[in-house]
């Protein structure tokens, strides 16, 4: 546990997973004031009488809680100074701040996306209509005298999109692995990559 004054009127409070355990307190205890939590509150405030001089006064006290990632928290606590509000309750229910969630990353799908065209104008027609909602890569081959777009996405909700527009100008193929394998094999390679972009600058 670590007690800091970071203002005349404000403390920072560092509790470990080890404080927690001791006072038998969750993060999310906090959020509905339990016994223990207001226990702990009071104890906190005690301790930084005597540690860090901040002294509650029968001052309105404001605490936020945050997460931390060794799974303890931080709470902030500020004595109101001067508020026409303040009122004998020193404890107000703390507002929490909960740990921004990271952003999930772009993601490669494992297993691309494969359409076939009956003629070349139509694969031409399709890239146009997703050039705008297209991100990854792409390439293209022909085999059997049928052209196939391979779509390697980066984005869930792209594939999504590209599903429902490219049904429009082709057939989807139900194994995409299987069927990149025969046409690295077997096809001819148009386009080795971004060939919605290629086709889009040349046609």
């Amino acid at each position: 546990m670590k007690i800091e004054r970071i203002a005349p009127n404000k403390i920072k409070v560092t509790l470990s997973v080890d404080d927690l355990k001791d006072w038998d307190v969750s993060f999310e205890s906090l959020t509905y004031n339990s016994p223990e939590a207001q226990d702990l509150f009071w104890s906190l405030i005690h301790r930084a009488e005597l540690e860090a001089g901040f002294y509650a006064d029968g001052s309105q006290l404001v605490v936020e809680a945050m997460p931390v990632k060794n799974d303890g928290f931080v709470m902030i606590i500020t004595r109101v100074e001067d508020s026409e509000d303040a009122s004998p309750q020193r404890y107000i229910k703390p507002r929490i701040k909960k740990e921004a969630k990271p952003r999930k990353r772009a993601r490669t799908l494992s297993s691309p996306l494969v359409f076939e065209f009956s003629s070349f104008d139509d694969v031409v027609e399709a890239c146009r209509s997703i050039e705008n909602r297209f991100a990854g890569n792409s390439s293209l081959y022909k085999y059997h005298s049928k052209y196939y777009l391979a779509l390697y996405i980066t984005n869930d909700f792209v594939a999504d999109d590209m599903d429902v527009m490219l049904t429009e100008y082709a057939r989807k193929e139900r194994n995409a692995l299987v069927k990149t394998g025969e046409l690295s094999e077997h096809g001819v390679l148009l386009v080795g990559s971004n060939a919605i972009e290629s086709l889009n600058a040349h046609f």
